[in-house]
């Protein structure tokens, strides 16, 4: 009977919920929040964010998880930044084993499980406002292509950064991002690089 009670308890909860909401939402004791927790996490029915964020992924209501809005919910200044921009832009096959998000240094900062968490001050935030571009929905906002590119290469350099300019499937970049790469360039201190070293 109490296992069905916590069980529709969960089926109530949205996709992805912070551990707060167990005492919030649900009006139950932090103890008793705990214990639930970790006997649905044991059962397969939720899935941690990591780290201690609190965050976890409610697989009852929905088997893929939408760790982006779980990270927004607890560090709400990150940026997906990295290889992960090239790829989803198309510029690159590879997938990265974790996603890089940038966070705000001046914020909570948690190392989580499912994300490589990059903190960065101020500074990097003012130098990257006009490459952001917003997420869609509660999705995580990112750097457009161009601009990751040059973050990259600025930190690592050419293939230290996972990538080199034969990786780059140069047909794929337009106009638009060369802009982008020059606007970069001048933002990061960079000067004229060639966008396309090769």
């Amino acid at each position: 009977m109490v296992a069905n009670r916590c069980r529709v308890a969960l089926e109530s909860l949205p996709w992805v919920f912070h551990m707060a909401d167990l005492t919030l939402r649900l009006g139950w004791k932090p103890r008793f929040a705990l214990q639930e927790l970790y006997r649905w996490n044991r059962q397969g029915l939720v899935r941690g964010l990591g780290g201690q964020s609190g965050v976890f992924a409610n697989l009852v209501v929905s088997e893929y998880p939408d760790w982006e809005m779980g990270l927004r919910m607890v560090m709400p200044s990150a940026v997906i930044s990295g290889l992960e921009v090239l790829r989803r832009a198309g510029w690159i096959t590879q997938i990265p084993y974790l996603i890089t998000v940038t966070v705000s240094a001046t914020r909570r900062v948690y190392q989580v499980d499912r994300f490589e968490v990059n903190v960065q001050g101020p500074e990097w935030f003012d130098e990257m406002a006009a490459g952001m571009r917003a997420g869609e929905g509660v999705a995580l906002p990112s750097l457009a292509p161009a601009w990751a590119l040059a973050d990259l290469v600025r930190r690592e350099g050419w293939c230290d950064c996972g990538v080199g300019p034969d990786d780059i499937y140069w047909d794929w970049v337009t106009m638009s991002d060369q802009n982008d790469w020059a606007d970069a360039c001048a933002a990061l201190g960079l000067g004229k690089l060639p966008m396309n070293p090769g």
